[in-house]
C-alpha cells in the first residue's frame, strides 16, 4: 500500500519488429543476489512483478520458439507507482513466418518511409539491445538516424538506453529530438512525461501528457500516467477523472494500481464508499497481485468503519 516503497513492474516480451510471441514464455526476475520470482506467459498479455523501489533488476526470457536472453540491470525509481519493460527477443528461424500474432500499433508516421538501409540498422539494434548489449544498439541507432533522420523510434531507444546509463540529460535530449522528428511518435511524449514526473517537474509532464494523449486517446499507459502526475502534484479531481478514463479503455488491467492512488484520495476526503469501491475494483482486475494483501487490509478498515454505529 505504500507507494514509496512498492512499485508494480510490467514486462512484455517481443520481437525486433514489435510483435508478441504467441506461445508460452518463462521470465525470472533476478535481483543482485539472484532469482526473486518466475512467471509465464502467452502473447501481448505482460508479467506482472511486484517489486521494491529504488533498486534494481534484471530479467531473464526463455520459451519455445526464442533465443533465451538475460536483460542488463534497469533501475526502479523511487518515485514510481508502475513500471514498464519491453524485452525484445529473436525467434527461431521457423518461428519467424506466420507464428507471431502482431502487437500493439505504434507505428508513427514518419515510419511508413522509413528507407530498407534505415530499418535494417533499427532491426539489427533491437537484436543487440534484447541481447542486453547496449554499446552496439546504439551504434545501429545512430546508423539508423543518420540514413533517415526523421526515424523517431531510433531517437527513442537512443534516449532509452541513456537512460539506462544513467545519462538523463541525454536522454532528455533525445526524447525531444525524437519528438521533433516525429511530433505524432506517442512513446516519445510518455518517456519524457515519465522522467519529467520522477523530478517533480509535474506541469512539464503533463503537457506532454495531454499532447501524447490527443494523439492516441486510447493509450492506457499515457493516461494512467497523467492521473499518477495529477496524484503526485495534489490535482486530486483531475486525477480521479483521469483514472476514470483509464478504467473505460483497452487492457487498462496492466494499471489498475491507478485505483489503488484514487481509494487512497477519497479515503482522504471522505468518501469512504467511494473508496470502498476503487479499492474492489483493483481486488477485481488484479486479484493475484502481491500487493492485493495490503488493498484487502485497508478495505476491511473501511468497511469495519461503515458499519460502526
Amino acid at each position: 500500500m505504500d507507494s514509496g516503497t512498492n512499485c508494480d513492474l510490467l514486462v512484455s516480451v517481443r520481437t525486433g519488429d514489435e510483435r508478441s510471441i504467441e506461445s508460452q514464455i518463462q521470465i525470472d526476475l533476478l535481483g543482485p543476489q539472484g532469482r526473486l520470482a518466475t512467471l509465464h506467459i502467452v502473447g501481448a498479455e505482460p508479467a506482472r512483478f511486484r517489486v521494491m523501489n529504488g533498486r534494481t533488476y534484471r530479467l531473464t526470457v526463455t520459451g519455445t520458439g526464442i533465443e533465451p536472453i538475460t536483460t542488463s540491470y534497469f533501475e526502479i525509481n523511487a518515485l514510481e507507482m508502475v513500471h514498464s519493460e519491453t524485452v525484445h527477443v529473436k525467434p527461431q528461424e521457423d518461428t519467424l513466418a506466420g507464428e507471431a500474432a502482431p502487437g500493439p500499433n505504434t507505428i508513427s508516421v514518419s515510419e511508413m518511409n522509413t528507407p530498407k538501409k534505415a530499418s535494417a540498422e533499427m532491426k539489427k539494434g533491437m537484436e543487440a539491445y534484447s541481447k542486453g548489449d547496449m554499446e552496439k544498439a546504439a551504434e545501429h541507432f545512430e546508423k539508423a538516424v543518420a540514413e533517415y533522420s526523421h526515424y523517431a523510434r531510433a531517437y527513442d531507444m537512443l534516449g532509452v538506453i541513456a537512460i539506462k546509463g544513467a545519462n538523463r540529460s541525454k536522454a532528455r535530449a533525445l526524447f525531444a529530438k525524437s519528438i521533433q522528428a516525429d511530433d505524432s511518435f506517442v512513446p516519445a511524449y510518455v518517456d519524457l512525461a515519465r522522467m519529467d514526473l520522477q523530478e517533480q517537474q509535474y506541469a512539464d509532464s503533463e503537457s506532454l501528457l495531454t499532447k501524447a494523449i490527443a494523439v492516441n486517446p486510447l493509450l492506457p499507459e499515457a493516461v494512467a500516467l497523467l492521473a499518477s502526475t495529477e496524484f503526485a502534484n495534489k490535482e486530486y479531481d483531475k486525477a480521479l477523472a483521469d483514472v476514470q478514463r483509464t478504467h473505460g479503455l483497452r487492457n487498462h488491467e496492466q494499471f489498475a494500481e491507478v485505483h489503488i492512488m484514487a481509494g487512497k484520495v477519497l479515503s482522504m476526503q471522505n468518501h469512504p464508499e467511494a473508496a470502498i469501491a476503487q479499492f474492489q475494483l483493483f481486488l477485481t482486475e488484479k486479484p493475484d497481485s502481491p500487493g492485493a494483501e495490503g488493498v484487502r487490509k485497508a478495505l476491511a478498515a473501511l468497511m469495519a468503519g461503515q458499519r460502526r454505529p
